[in-house]
């Protein structure tokens, strides 16, 4: 066993890098959308089906790779070179990134270093108003405890009489959403190969006893060379027992699991049920329970949806695996990553080098 391992240390000791050639030129603004699919169809099987990483063994390796892992606990000695919280006048901004029910995204920069980030400003008054102090607290706790290359990582926090301040990293691609609006559908190889990557983020967020709640293309940004960022935690719980249970009604309709629909408590697994969904949904560039807000309960609660033709068999079972009534039965994201579907067509390393510079006009 010692063996095996010290072979596989040696396979993957450079996860970061990219396993075949891959043009970060073409990652350039809207060039993306058509670069990544043609460059993934384009690969030999033999190129996507190398040896399978154990997820204990990848979680590992791009931990230890991850390039922001220091700078998410120095950002504020690298930034301002004193021991000091930030203040909103530390930075200039650039154009709105997106904005929520309780604040607005910008693009910034940093002053003093050009460092350039995301900031997410949320107003007390509307956190308050909705009695949602308890979540903003839940995830500030989320964004420093996770650090993995494919969860958008939060540097720092800071707050004055009006507002909270989440300093982000920036994903110069914006939503996943936007990328499926792009090209209506994915293709079997680009829906299989973001998949892999959400699979990974999730496990690692369950292995820190972190439940999402909220997966959906809207809170999936993308990075400068098209790898998913998993985001927004607003609506993501810690469980703080092996058997502590919730009840707590949130998330998207299309998304939800029938145990939220049905209002029964639930845990790790409702996010399994999102994997399912999201799968469908970038595949057929619609979710599976669409309708009415009640229609759509039904659909969810009666487990009621059909695949479109295209749909490979492999890719429906994998589907069919993760959309099951019963949480008990859906298959674990270690199973996911193992599936045939994505091992036959997921491409299981980072598109592009690790870290690409970014260069970034504050106001376009």
């Amino acid at each position: 066993m010692s063996e095996q391992l010290s072979e596989d240390h040696s396979a993957y000791s450079n996860i970061e890098t990219v396993k075949v050639p891959f043009d970060v030129a073409q990652c350039d603004g809207d060039a993306l959308y058509t670069y990544l699919p043609n460059w993934l169809n384009s690969l030999k099987d033999e190129e996507l089906q190398l040896p399978p990483m154990s997820s204990n063994l990848f979680q590992k390796h791009i931990r230890q790779s991850h390039l922001e892992s220091s700078m998410a606990n120095s950002v504020r000695k690298m930034a301002l070179s004193e021991d000091r919280l930030f203040t909103i006048d530390d930075f200039e901004f650039g154009r709105p990134l997106g904005k929520g029910a309780f604040g607005i995204v910008y693009l910034a920069r940093l002053k003093k270093t050009k460092f350039i980030c995301a900031l997410k400003m949320l107003h007390k008054s509307k956190i308050n108003e909705y009695s949602m102090a308890e979540q903003v607290k839940i995830e500030t706790e989320s964004g420093f405890k996770l650090n993995h290359p494919l969860i958008l990582t939060m540097y720092d926090v800071f707050h004055d009489e009006k507002r909270f301040y989440f300093i982000l990293e920036y994903a110069p691609h914006g939503q996943l959403y936007r990328f499926l609006q792009k090209l209506r559908r994915f293709t079997n190889r680009l829906a299989a190969s973001y998949i892999y990557q959400i699979c990974h983020a999730l496990e690692y967020c369950h292995s820190k006893s972190i439940i999402h709640r909220d997966l959906k293309p809207e809170n999936i940004l993308v990075d400068c060379c098209g790898n998913l960022k998993l985001a927004d935690f607003g609506w993501s719980t810690k469980i703080r027992h092996a058997d502590t249970m919730n009840i707590t009604a949130c998330g998207t309709l299309d998304y939800l699991a029938p145990e939220i629909v049905g209002h029964k408590q639930y845990q790790y697994q409702v996010d399994n049920w999102c994997v399912g969904v999201l799968a469908f949904e970038l595949l057929s560039g619609h979710a599976p329970f669409e309708g009415t807000d009640d229609e759509t309960k039904v659909k969810i609660a009666n487990i009621n949806y059909t695949f479109p033709d295209y749909f490979s068999q492999l890719a429906r079972k994998f589907i069919d695996n993760l959309l099951q009534k019963d949480p008990k039965k859906r298959m674990p994201l270690v199973d996911c990553i193992g599936h045939d579907w994505l091992q036959k067509n997921a491409y299981k390393y980072m598109f592009g080098p690790y870290k690409c510079p970014i260069y970034v006009n504050m106001d376009e």
